[in-house]
């Protein structure tokens, strides 16, 4: 029973990292939490949302979707925001750490009602 649960959640996190670019991460953190720490559950879930994020972008690269040059330059930021958000985890506590994704799952709710 437990592997068709982590098959249908697994499924639906690509499907939305798929649609809705990386939003599986939102899917994958609460219950990576069931058996893990605040902190391992958001570790690993980019260890799992990394290969579905691969698989994503080729699907849109091989459809012309999106091109590498408009990507280039988000890539090279986004690498050095994310060496910074894993330095700062290390420092946060758990409770601030679930605080804080609570508040971007909001934040981006919010985002797009309004718009």
């Amino acid at each position: 029973m437990k592997k068709k649960l982590f098959s249908l959640w697994g499924t639906l996190a690509g499907f939305l990292n798929g649609m809705l670019g990386a939003g599986g991460g939102m899917v994958v953190v609460p219950i990576l939490k069931t058996k893990l720490s605040e902190k391992q559950a958001h570790a690993t879930s980019v260890a799992v949302i990394l290969p579905i994020c691969a698989v994503s972008a080729l699907f849109y690269l091989q459809q012309g979707a999106v091109s590498v040059y408009d990507a280039w330059p988000y890539l090279l930021w986004g690498l050095l925001g994310s060496a910074i958000g894993v330095v700062l985890m290390k420092k946060l506590s758990g409770n601030m750490l679930r605080k804080i994704f609570a508040l971007m799952m909001l934040w981006a709710g919010i985002r797009l009602i309004i718009r």
